[in-house]
């Protein structure tokens, strides 16, 4: 694999050998694969190959059903790369789950740590909207419940917002998915809780004026479910973020591309 720097024409396709995609940071170059479908599904020396693949496969299931569920609120969450970056970091959680290779458990309760710190839109990470931001989202007893508290805030040395932004709110957000399993049977990755309806919600604070010297710490909570605790097999999992508005003839207009989000817990 390669890259092409200043790539002005953006290329996507394929030319002779090679093939041409865009990811977030540029274009990827890629020699055509020269070895059949039939050869990587049956050939003993391709049974690593397959092993990776099985597990991509199990994690790209979760990745969605967790991607899905955070974007029922609010669909301009992540960023064009969202899916498969996410898709990757479930597949380190893969990595650590017990049992044989191409067949280990995803346990995201027990490895879900590995999706802390995961970015919703990469080129905006969190920290550089509003930095000092530590504490995880806490989970009650029954992990139905989420809440997590901002810290004090001083604005021209914590925050770095858009230059028209007059205003932001801070976001927490929740979304369930069941560790993954492999099944001999189905030769695929099933959940654990196959009736668990994956749940998701999104609270946001009340607008914060950024021209405050100090902006006194936001605790915002939501809940997940009525009644009942999350069974031992759903993971919860947890996000911060903030938006940034513009204040136009006294209505709060949201900025475009002025957002970010971080995964900040996992129970």
């Amino acid at each position: 694999m390669a890259r092409i720097k200043n790539d002005f024409f953006k290329l996507s396709g394929s030319m002779g050998g090679l093939s041409f995609s865009q990811d977030e940071k540029g274009t990827i170059v890629k020699q055509k694969a020269t070895v059949s479908k039939n050869h990587i599904l049956t050939h003993p020396k391709s049974k690593g190959t397959r092993d990776n693949m099985m597990e991509l496969g199990g994690a790209s299931m979760a990745a969605k059903v967790l991607r899905m569920a955070f974007l029922r609120n609010k669909k301009e969450l992540g960023d064009r790369y969202f899916s498969g970056r996410l898709s990757g970091a479930m597949r380190l959680v893969v990595g650590l789950g017990t049992g044989i290779r191409g067949q280990r458990k995803l346990d995201i309760r027990k490895n879900g740590s590995l999706l802390e710190g995961f970015e919703f839109v990469n080129a905006r990470p969190l920290v550089y909207s509003i930095g000092g931001i530590k504490n995880k989202a806490t989970l009650n007893p029954g992990r139905n419940e989420v809440s997590w508290t901002s810290p004090n805030l001083k604005p021209k040395e914590q925050i770095t917002a858009p230059k028209e932004a007059t205003h932001f709110k801070f976001i927490l957000c929740a979304a369930t998915v069941s560790n993954y399993e492999y099944s001999p049977d189905e030769n695929k990755y099933v959940p654990l809780e196959p009736k668990h309806r994956s749940l998701s919600a999104l609270v946001e604070s009340e607008p914060i004026d950024l021209k405050q010297k100090m902006i006194a710490s936001v605790t915002l909570s939501l809940r997940l479910a009525e009644a009942n605790a999350m069974p031992q097999a759903v993971a919860v999992v947890s996000a911060v973020g903030v938006v940034f508005y513009r204040n136009v003839n006294g209505e709060l207009l949201e900025m475009k591309d002025a957002r970010g989000m971080r995964v900040l817990g996992v129970g």
